[in-house]
Protein backbone atom coordinates (compact mmCIF):
# COMPACT_ATOMS: atom_id res chain seq x y z
CA UNK A 1 0.00 0.00 0.00
CA UNK A 2 1.78 3.41 -1.05
CA UNK A 3 2.14 6.01 1.97
CA UNK A 4 -0.57 8.24 1.01
CA UNK A 5 -3.04 5.70 1.16
CA UNK A 6 -1.39 4.35 4.62
CA UNK A 7 -1.59 7.77 6.01
CA UNK A 8 -5.30 8.48 4.99
CA UNK A 9 -6.26 5.19 6.93
CA UNK A 10 -4.47 6.07 9.48
CA UNK A 11 -6.76 9.70 9.88
CA UNK A 12 -9.90 7.80 9.47
CA UNK A 13 -9.07 5.38 12.30
CA UNK A 14 -7.90 8.13 14.06
CA UNK A 15 -10.92 10.19 13.80
CA UNK A 16 -13.38 6.98 14.80
CA UNK A 17 -11.30 6.48 17.80
CA UNK A 18 -11.77 9.68 18.95
CA UNK A 19 -15.24 9.57 18.27
CA UNK A 20 -15.47 5.94 20.13
CA UNK A 21 -16.82 4.63 17.08
CA UNK A 22 -13.74 2.51 15.81
CA UNK A 23 -14.49 -1.16 15.50
CA UNK A 24 -12.97 -3.27 18.01
CA UNK A 25 -11.32 -5.58 15.60
CA UNK A 26 -9.79 -2.49 14.07
CA UNK A 27 -8.72 -1.01 17.61
CA UNK A 28 -5.35 -2.98 17.37
CA UNK A 29 -4.25 -2.48 13.91
CA UNK A 30 -4.85 1.30 14.47
CA UNK A 31 -2.95 1.56 17.86
CA UNK A 32 0.27 -0.13 16.46
CA UNK A 33 0.11 2.16 13.34
CA UNK A 34 -0.10 4.96 15.88
CA UNK A 35 3.10 3.34 17.71
CA UNK A 36 4.83 2.93 14.24
CA UNK A 37 3.91 6.77 13.04
CA UNK A 38 5.45 7.63 16.10
CA UNK A 39 8.17 5.64 16.48
CA UNK A 40 9.41 6.80 12.62
CA UNK A 41 8.49 10.36 13.62
CA UNK A 42 10.71 10.08 17.13
CA UNK A 43 13.62 8.76 14.92
CA UNK A 44 13.40 11.97 12.25
CA UNK A 45 13.41 14.50 15.14
CA UNK A 46 16.84 12.21 16.72
CA UNK A 47 18.23 12.55 13.20
CA UNK A 48 18.07 16.79 13.66
CA UNK A 49 19.43 16.73 17.15
CA UNK A 50 23.02 17.39 17.32
CA UNK A 51 25.39 13.97 17.84
CA UNK A 52 26.31 15.22 21.30
CA UNK A 53 22.53 16.03 22.73
CA UNK A 54 20.44 13.07 24.47
CA UNK A 55 17.83 11.94 22.77
CA UNK A 56 14.36 12.35 23.74
CA UNK A 57 12.21 9.40 24.25
CA UNK A 58 8.95 10.20 23.54
CA UNK A 59 7.84 11.89 20.78
CA UNK A 60 6.90 15.80 21.43
CA UNK A 61 4.79 18.32 18.77
CA UNK A 62 4.63 21.74 18.83
CA UNK A 63 0.97 22.71 20.09
CA UNK A 64 -0.49 25.53 21.91
CA UNK A 65 -2.91 24.12 24.84
CA UNK A 66 -3.56 26.15 27.97
CA UNK A 67 -1.87 25.12 30.81
CA UNK A 68 -1.62 26.76 34.44
CA UNK A 69 1.28 25.83 36.66
CA UNK A 70 1.35 26.29 40.60
CA UNK A 71 4.82 27.92 41.17
CA UNK A 72 5.59 28.85 44.97
CA UNK A 73 4.73 32.64 43.87
CA UNK A 74 1.16 31.63 42.84
CA UNK A 75 -0.64 30.23 39.35
CA UNK A 76 1.07 31.10 36.52
CA UNK A 77 -1.14 30.81 33.35
CA UNK A 78 0.46 30.09 29.90
CA UNK A 79 0.23 27.87 26.25
CA UNK A 80 2.72 24.90 25.78
CA UNK A 81 5.05 25.56 23.46
CA UNK A 82 5.89 21.87 22.83
CA UNK A 83 4.05 18.28 24.39
CA UNK A 84 4.74 15.05 24.38
CA UNK A 85 3.59 12.13 26.79
CA UNK A 86 6.64 12.71 29.10
CA UNK A 87 6.97 16.06 29.12
CA UNK A 88 6.13 20.32 27.74
CA UNK A 89 7.58 23.44 27.44
CA UNK A 90 5.87 26.30 27.86
CA UNK A 91 6.91 30.20 28.17
CA UNK A 92 7.40 31.99 31.84
CA UNK A 93 8.18 34.84 33.48
CA UNK A 94 10.03 33.17 36.32
CA UNK A 95 10.28 29.86 36.54
CA UNK A 96 11.20 27.93 39.90
CA UNK A 97 14.83 26.11 39.95
CA UNK A 98 15.18 22.60 37.57
CA UNK A 99 14.37 20.01 39.93
CA UNK A 100 11.36 21.75 41.77
CA UNK A 101 8.11 19.90 41.45
CA UNK A 102 5.22 21.87 40.70
CA UNK A 103 1.48 21.17 39.89
CA UNK A 104 -0.19 22.08 36.65
CA UNK A 105 -3.54 22.07 34.77
CA UNK A 106 -3.30 21.06 31.13
CA UNK A 107 -6.58 21.74 29.04
CA UNK A 108 -6.59 19.91 26.22
CA UNK A 109 -9.18 20.06 23.67
CA UNK A 110 -13.16 19.49 24.87
CA UNK A 111 -12.89 20.90 28.13
CA UNK A 112 -10.55 18.01 28.85
CA UNK A 113 -8.58 18.89 31.77
CA UNK A 114 -5.19 16.89 33.19
CA UNK A 115 -4.32 17.62 36.65
CA UNK A 116 -0.95 16.60 38.25
CA UNK A 117 2.45 16.72 38.86
CA UNK A 118 5.62 17.79 36.78
CA UNK A 119 9.29 18.10 37.52
CA UNK A 120 11.01 21.24 36.23
CA UNK A 121 13.74 19.42 34.23
CA UNK A 122 15.05 22.43 31.85
CA UNK A 123 14.83 26.07 32.02
CA UNK A 124 16.14 28.19 28.64
CA UNK A 125 16.36 31.68 28.34
CA UNK A 126 14.63 32.98 24.75
CA UNK A 127 14.27 36.32 23.07
CA UNK A 128 10.51 36.56 24.36
CA UNK A 129 10.69 35.31 27.75
CA UNK A 130 11.87 32.07 29.65
CA UNK A 131 10.85 28.77 28.33
CA UNK A 132 10.29 26.02 31.35
CA UNK A 133 10.70 22.55 30.05
CA UNK A 134 9.13 19.91 32.77
CA UNK A 135 8.43 16.09 32.91
CA UNK A 136 5.46 14.86 34.07
CA UNK A 137 5.35 12.89 37.46
CA UNK A 138 3.47 9.86 38.42
CA UNK A 139 1.08 10.36 35.53
CA UNK A 140 -2.15 8.13 35.67
CA UNK A 141 -2.24 6.02 31.97
CA UNK A 142 -5.64 7.41 31.23
CA UNK A 143 -4.22 10.89 31.37
CA UNK A 144 -1.48 9.65 29.24
CA UNK A 145 -3.66 8.32 26.57
CA UNK A 146 -5.11 11.80 26.38
CA UNK A 147 -2.28 12.83 25.83
CA UNK A 148 -0.55 10.84 23.63
CA UNK A 149 -4.72 11.29 21.60
CA UNK A 150 -3.77 15.03 21.66
CA UNK A 151 -0.06 14.87 20.29
CA UNK A 152 -2.03 12.47 17.43
CA UNK A 153 -4.18 14.80 17.07
CA UNK A 154 -0.65 17.14 15.77
CA UNK A 155 0.44 14.36 13.53
CA UNK A 156 -3.30 14.00 11.92
CA UNK A 157 -3.41 17.58 10.86
CA UNK A 158 -0.14 17.76 9.62
CA UNK A 159 -0.53 14.45 7.38
CA UNK A 160 -4.09 15.87 5.85
CA UNK A 161 -2.22 19.05 5.54
CA UNK A 162 0.40 17.21 3.67
CA UNK A 163 -1.93 14.76 1.78
CA UNK A 164 -3.93 17.53 0.54
CA UNK A 165 -1.32 19.47 -0.74
CA UNK A 166 0.32 16.33 -2.75
CA UNK A 167 -2.83 15.88 -4.37
CA UNK A 168 -3.22 19.50 -5.42
CA UNK A 169 0.11 19.61 -6.73
CA UNK A 170 -0.97 16.40 -8.82
CA UNK A 171 -3.85 17.75 -10.17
Amino acid sequence: MEFSKMFSKFCEWHDGFKKGVLAKETIERYMQARRDICGVLLIGQHLAIEPSVVTRGSLRVAHAYQIEFGFPSGVVASTTHDISTSGLSAPVPEPPPVGSVITMRLMIGGGAAIVGRCQVVKITPTQESIRMGVAFEGMPAEAREKIETAVCDVIVTKLRSALHARQVRLS
